[in-house]
């Protein structure tokens, strides 16, 4: 990781940013894609109904791929939360499965440094964790000399666990900047990692 600062919290349920404006352009990709950029074996699909999502296909050995959306201008030293605040998990699901900001240069190609955590679906406690309503957030600072901030959801090394479905839909996301005393907070506690459930 290259920028200073990364968290991310895990919650069953809905509903982890802290408010702000809304810095991402259709987040429930209900416009299926139209603002986002898609690699490897991800897609955009309404497979439950009226529910818009984006689909992380790792149900084939091997298989890799993501969701991002870029060209969202950067402010170096501002604190971004990146929330997935709906998620679907299957049960046969068994990948290395990652979310985080990635900061890139004037172009918005030539990427400069990220802040990407994982999302540990094997939690020692409780076996996989897997389900609907799932949601994580994660926190980054904005990265000196960068011009902008790239949303990215992402996913490899799929290695399903029986037969089944075993793939990860995310519903909603959110991308905003925490309010300064929030960020002011957050950087004088240091880096942190942090896990909860919510009951």
């Amino acid at each position: 990781m290259n920028a200073r600062i990364a968290t991310i919290s895990l919650a069953l349920g809905a509903g982890l940013a802290t408010g702000g404006i809304e810095l991402l352009s259709d987040p429930g990709f209900d416009q299926f894609g139209t603002f986002w950029g898609k690699f490897g074996a991800a897609d955009f699909n309404d497979f439950f109904g009226g529910n818009p999502h984006a689909s992380l296909f790792a149900d084939g050995v091997g298989n890799f791929g993501g969701v991002f959306q870029g060209g969202i201008a950067n402010t170096s030293g501002a604190i971004y939360e990146f929330s997935l605040t709906d998620v679907r998990i299957e049960s046969n699901f068994n990948a290395n499965l990652r979310f985080g900001i990635e900061f890139y240069a004037a172009d918005d190609t030539t990427k400069l440094g990220e802040t990407i955590v994982n999302i540990d679906t094997n939690d020692p406690n409780d076996g996989l964790v897997t389900g609907d309503g799932l949601s994580y957030s994660m926190q980054a600072e904005g990265l000196d000399g960068a011009s902008f901030v790239r949303a990215i959801i992402l996913f490899d090394g799929a290695d399903p666990l029986g037969s089944g479905q075993a793939n990860a839909f995310v519903f909603s996301t959110s991308l905003t900047v925490v309010p300064a005393p929030a960020g002011l907070a957050l950087l004088a506690g240091g880096v942190g990692l942090a896990a909860r459930r919510r009951r």
